[in-house]
């Protein structure tokens, strides 16, 4: 699954970020959201939102698998070995 952020528009934007499988689900899952659950990107009135299915974007996240190449006590040890001498 991917992250997409919907936007929403009255006369400011509005967003909510969703997993789903596409742009497709992503707006049907949209619609399913509570109006009072969307992020505003400024004000505070919110009576009816418009979603556009051209303003969903696929959000690329940051994070990173970290591969461990060996356990921290072998690490340890090496280190401790080294330090000794």
């Amino acid at each position: 699954m991917k992250t997409y952020r919907v936007w929403a528009y009255e006369t400011i934007g509005h967003y909510v970020d969703i997993r789903a499988n596409n742009k497709a689900d992503a707006y049907t899952k949209a619609m399913d959201v509570n109006v009072l659950d969307w992020e505003q990107s400024g004000g505070d009135e919110i009576a009816d939102l418009n979603i556009k299915k051209k303003d969903i974007e696929e959000i690329k996240t940051n994070i990173v698998k970290l591969k461990i190449k060996k356990p921290w006590s072998e690490g340890y040890k090496e280190w401790k070995e080294n330090y000794d001498k």
